[in-house]
């Protein structure tokens, strides 16, 4: 059943992936107050990719660092398996190659800040503009 905000719109429903249990908790609490609901948190690229197999978010945040499964080596597989999910690069360091990259794949970068209002629009955007690639404008 789809959640809809205080004004009667759905919300964006949103995994968060990041090794940093802190960053996670920061992350759930501002992002509540965008018309998000986080409804799934991961790890790594592994729990991303199990967590999107048993019920894919509108969009992902994505740290880029993470053990065992980085988010250089998930989204190629995102995009492939789960095209209708948006996916935003969130990580705190991005030098040249990380922009090039992530510019490369079609992926928004946002380093990590306390403003969860920059990183609500490009998750709502990276819903929106998955949605309308795959054909299901919503």
């Amino acid at each position: 059943m789809t959640r809809v905000d205080r004004s009667g719109h759905p919300e964006l429903r949103v995994l968060i992936a990041d090794d940093e249990p802190d960053v996670r908790l920061l992350l759930r609490l501002g992002l509540r107050h965008h018309s998000i609901a986080v409804v799934a948190e991961a790890s790594d690229g592994r729990e991303v990719l199990a967590a999107c197999a048993q019920d894919a978010p509108d969009a992902i945040v994505l740290d880029l660092l993470m053990p065992r499964m980085n988010g250089f080596e998930v989204i190629p597989e995102l995009q492939r398996d789960h095209p209708l999910v948006g996916i935003v690069a969130y990580t705190a360091v991005a030098g040249d190659f990380v922009r090039r990259e992530m510019s490369r794949l079609g992926i928004p970068l946002l380093l990590k800040s306390g403003d969860s209002g920059p990183l609500a629009e490009a998750l709502h955007k990276a819903a929106r503009d998955a949605a309308d690639a795959n054909g299901n404008a919503g």
